[in-house]
Parts: C-alpha cells; sequence; structure tokens
C-alpha cells in the first residue's frame, strides 16, 4: 500500500543523461592518464585503464586483417567532425541521389539510418516513457479499476461501485504491477479517480467520528480512532485514510475541518487537472505526425531519414571519438582503434526512452550491413510481451551472424539480481544468449560508478567511463562521464580484437573480454545501493558486484585471442 499510496502523490521523474559533460577549460598541458585514460595501464600510468597502449606493443608486428564495424545505436552522431570522419561507415551500396540504390528501403542511408525520421526531414526531438505510451496503450481497458479485498470497484456517476473482474486478468495484472509505477500519466490519473475515494471515504469518517464523539472538534487524535487494525481488510479505505492523515503534516494544522476543506473537498477537481496538465504535457511526443508508422506494428518498417546530426548527438560523437578517434594526432583522445567503421543508427532522442520496434529494426539493420559490433542505450525495466519478443528475435539474429551486443546499466544503484532489466541474456526464456554484454562505467582509480546498477551473474564488466576526453560536436572536445561512455570501451576493445582476429564469433569475444579482466577480485570497494527506497552506500567485494570480478583489459584480451586463434 505505501507504494501505491506514494504514487498517488507524485509522479517521479528519472532522468539519466547518456552523458554527463563537463567543460576542459585552461590551455596546460595534460597527462593522457588525465585525458583519454582509458588507453592507459596501471603498472605505467598508474590508472586502471584497459592497457590499449600496451595492446598496440603486442601488436606492432602483426596487419589489422578487417576494419570492423561498430554500430552505435543511440542519440546521433557528427559524422563531419575532424577527429573521427575517417572512421564513419560508409554504405558501399548507397549513394546520395536521392534514391534506395541497395533497395533496403531506406534513400541515402550513406552512415546509416533515423529511425526518428520523417520523410520530410524532420526529426523526433524527444520521446514518451515507455511506462506512458503503454498507459495510454491500456487506458480505456483498465485504468479505472481499483482493487480492495480481492475485489473490483470503479467510479461510476461519482461513486465507487463494485463491478466484475476484467476480462484478461494477467493484462489487468501487468498494466497494475508494472505500467503503472513507470507512468507518470497512470499515476495522475489513478489520483484523479482516488479523488471520489477519498470523498467517500471521508464522509464515512465523518459520521464515525460524530457518532464517536459527538459536539466535539475532531483533531489527529480522535481521526486516528478511524483506524481499526482488527477490522476487515479494505485496501481502499485503508488508503483513503493514510492520504487524508498526510494532509496533518502537510498543511500544518491540527483541525480536521481543515483538511476536509483544504484537500477532501478539492481532491477530485485537483486530481482532474493534474491529470489532464500532465496529458497535455507528455501524452504526444509527435511520431505520428513526424515518424508516420504504427510502432507497435513490426512490420511496417520502411520508415526514418538519414538525418543522423541533431540537438542531441553529443553523447554519439563522444562514443565515435573513444571507439575510433584518430590515434597520435593531437586532437581529443586517441581512439582504441581508428581503423574500425562507425555505422550511426539514432533510436534515442534529448528525453524519454527509446521505442522497442526501433531499437529490434536498428540491431537487424546493424547485422545485415555488416556490424562485428553493436552497442545498445541503457537497459529498461519496462519491456511489453510482444515488443520484448522482437528484441530478443533481433538479438537472437545477431548471435546467430556471430555479431557482439554490448548494453549498458542504468545508474540507478540497483541489484540487478533482485530488479529484472531488459535486455538480458535469459529474457526469451530459453537458452541464454552467449552474445549479450552487459557492462557499467569504473573510474581511474578502479573503483566503480558509484550509482550504477550492479550484479554478480548479471552484469559483466566494469569499464573506463569517467572523466574520458574524447570528440564533441562542432570540431570541439570535452571530458565526460556516463554510462555509455563505458559501453563505448568495451565497444572499442571488442572491435580491436575482432581486427585482428576475425574468425572470432560475438560470443567467443564475449568471453575472452570476461576472462581476460584487470582483476580486482578481494578488493573492498564503495557502492550507492536502494534500502527501504532510499539511497544509501555499502562495502562491496569487487566479485560481488560483477560477474568478472574485474575491469576491461584490452591487452590481455589480445594475449588471449591470439592464444585461441592458434
Amino acid at each position: 500500500m505505501k507504494k501505491y499510496v506514494l504514487l498517488l502523490f507524485a509522479c517521479m521523474g528519472i532522468n539519466i543523461s547518456y552523458a554527463q559533460l563537463i567543460g576542459t577549460g585552461g590551455s596546460t598541458q595534460k597527462k593522457q592518464s588525465d585525458l583519454d585514460w582509458y588507453n592507459c595501464s596501471f603498472d605505467k600510468d598508474g590508472v586502471y585503464g584497459c592497457e590499449v597502449n600496451k595492446a598496440y606493443d603486442f601488436l606492432k608486428d602483426k596487419k589489422v586483417k578487417k576494419r570492423p564495424i561498430v554500430a552505435l545505436i543511440g542519440t546521433g552522431i557528427d559524422v563531419e567532425h575532424e577527429d573521427i570522419k575517417q572512421a564513419i561507415w560508409v554504405n558501399p551500396k548507397e549513394k546520395a541521389d536521392g534514391k534506395d540504390n541497395d533497395k533496403n528501403g531506406r534513400i541515402d542511408d550513406i552512415n546509416g539510418w533515423n529511425f526518428l525520421g520523417g520523410k520530410d526531414g524532420q526529426v523526433m526531438e524527444s520521446l514518451m516513457q515507455e511506462g506512458d505510451r503503454e498507459f495510454l496503450r491500456l487506458k480505456d481497458k483498465y485504468a479505472d479499476y481499483m482493487t480492495s479485498n480481492g475485489e473490483f470497484f470503479k467510479i461510476v456517476n461519482e461513486k465507487l461501485t463494485k463491478v466484475p473482474a476484467p476480462e484478461n486478468l494477467t493484462e489487468y495484472t501487468y498494466y497494475k504491477n508494472k505500467v503503472m509505477p513507470e507512468s507518470c500519466l497512470a499515476s495522475t490519473y489513478g489520483g484523479w479517480k482516488m479523488g471520489y475515494v477519498i470523498q467517500e471515504y471521508a464522509k464515512k469518517f465523518k459520521e464515525e467520528l460524530n457518532a464517536k464523539f459527538p459536539g466535539q472538534k475532531h483533531t489527529v487524535k480522535e481521526f486516528q480512532e478511524c483506524y481499526d487494525p482488527k477490522a476487515p481488510q479494505d485496501t481502499l479505505r485503508d488508503v483513503a485514510f493514510s492520504l487524508i492523515a498526510i494532509g496533518f503534516n502537510l498543511y500544518k494544522t491540527d483541525d480536521l475541518d481543515v483538511i476536509y476543506k483544504a484537500f477532501v473537498e478539492t481532491a477530485v477537481q485537483r486530481g482532474k487537472e493534474t491529470y489532464e496538465k500532465e496529458f497535455q504535457k507528455i501524452s504526444s511526443d509527435g511520431r505520428k505526425d513526424i515518424v508516420g508508422d504504427n510502432y507497435l506494428d513490426i512490420n511496417d518498417n520502411k520508415y526514418g531519414n538519414n538525418v543522423l546530426l541533431t540537438s542531441e548527438a553529443a553523447t554519439g560523437t563522444m562514443q565515435a571519438g573513444i571507439v575510433g578517434g584518430k590515434r597520435g594526432n593531437g586532437l581529443g583522445g586517441d581512439g582504441i582503434i581508428d581503423q574500425a567503421e562507425i555505422m550511426c543508427l539514432r533510436v534515442g532522442a534529448g528525453s524519454g526512452e527509446p521505442y522497442l520496434k526501433d531499437m529490434a529494426l536498428a540491431i537487424r539493420y546493424a547485422v545485415d550491413h555488416g556490424s562485428d559490433v553493436i552497442v545498445l542505450p541503457q537497459q529498461n525495466t519496462l519491456y511489453p510481451e510482444n515488443q520484448k519478443a522482437w528484441m530478443s528475435e533481433a538479438l537472437r539474429y545477431a548471435e546467430g551472424k556471430g555479431v557482439l551486443v554490448i548494453v549498458p546499466v542504468w545508474e540507478l544503484s540497483r541489484d540487478l539480481a533482485k530488479q529484472t532489466f531488459f535486455p538480458n541474456r535469459w529474457m526469451d526464456g530459453s537458452k541464454e544468449l552467449t552474445n549479450l554484454m552487459v557492462v557499467a562505467p569504473s573510474d581511474k582509480n578502479g573503483n566503480p560508478s558509484m550509482n550504477s546498477n550492479y550484479g554478480a551473474k548479471e552484469l559483466d564488466l566494469f569499464a573506463p567511463g569517467v572523466n574520458i576526453y574524447s570528440a564533441y560536436m562542432g570540431d570541439t572536445y570535452k571530458t565526460g562521464s556516463g554510462v555509455s561512455l563505458a559501453s563505448a570501451s568495451v565497444a572499442g576493445v571488442a572491435a580491436l580484437v575482432k581486427a585482428y582476429y576475425p574468425n572470432l564469433t560475438g560470443a567467443q569475444i564475449r568471453n575472452i573480454l570476461l576472462n581476460s579482466v584487470t582483476s580486482r577480485k578481494g578488493v573492498e570497494v564503495e557502492k550507492g545501493i536502494i534500502v527501504d527506497g532510499k539511497q544509501a552506500q555499502d562495502l562491496f567485494l569487487f566479485e560481488d558486484l560483477c560477474l568478472s570480478g574485474g575491469i576491461l583489459n584490452a591487452y590481455r584480451a589480445i594475449m588471449a585471442a591470439d592464444k585461441f586463434g592458434k
């Protein structure tokens, strides 16, 4: 009940940026270990980088056998940036002539594709949350139902009325337990309808108090008499009681009449106004007008445009700089492998959460156009079943083609063993996905990101992702931190392995990266956790935070790949 009560008061918006950008300022020359330190090593530089420079020392007499293609599925890229333009993938079967030369249903997809674009060149600049999308899809079916002691109710003619149970109880349970906690719209709509419940029970409470305390002024002391822990359970009554009780603190009064006037009598109108305000603000992200597809139909797949440089392309540009920035040119940080080809597939915007249809189609596009490594946006808690199936099938498709897929965790301090996030290796209920790698950021001191999610089996490894210098939009450079930068570090090392050992599959590369980390086993580190819904901190052994018990190491991965190939 506590969770439900809290949802009625406020909708908590969680905004985790792909990369937190920090201006560098000043002209003082800094060491590599202070900038693109992911290239460095502890023994030479005193930082827990992934030893890319050492890997190149080992590879100096070896030749690149292929240019690996890395698909960045995210928020766009500045493909003309001076430090990464040599690494941008070019579709060999397409020409910039306004025609679909390669017959893939997409015109002029030279460097990738924008799944959030329209035929007229417009692009979506914000997205709804998945929870809100699901609320709107299921609202007419389930949003009006309330439950108490196993019975179902609706507001009919402004009165709480008992009704039959929904026909599809499984779908209703999904709506109640999964969608409502993830949707601001669902929360505010529920708060509006709860206003009627508050008023109905408030009337009953007043009658009870008048009978018990005739002619007496009612304070919080008398109001407490309305709660009987021995009475038959009535969830709706309990919720109404709790909300009214909170009002005493909220309005800083001991007078129940004040609460009735300020809170109870206005509950419905305030709830209605709050919902309508939220609905007007977030009930549409413009997809219907701009893109024009049916996002619930995976077969409606010929949409989008080729606009890749958008206002929120900074993160993708930084990722590209980490993976393929030109090495040794004195600009930005050195990319892990500047002979990589970087494909851009835009599915994310400045706010909200990507559509699963877009991500599934982007994975398939990347695989069909030769990608060796794919980087996804962050995991999420809400994957509607049919759309989850699209993602599972796309990931299985990538697995079958030998492609490694990398996804970063969210920075919510959650234990992945206790709360399920998608995509994960077990998401389709069959055998474990062997090509999916889940990663989180670490800093130059070898410590995990304080607020990243964690899991001894669910998270594979940590990788440099804090205070990293890389390319930024418009031929500029900045220092940034974020989960997406950690995933770029892993993608770069995976591409490096693939460049010299092209016969290795994505599953094999994942195993190599897992088993070649800089071990931090036995090291105690501080980590953010959630206790009773609040942020806290605790000490963990590193191996209790991730499967590998360590940090990405390119040098050891290359050594392992070399031995594997013999």
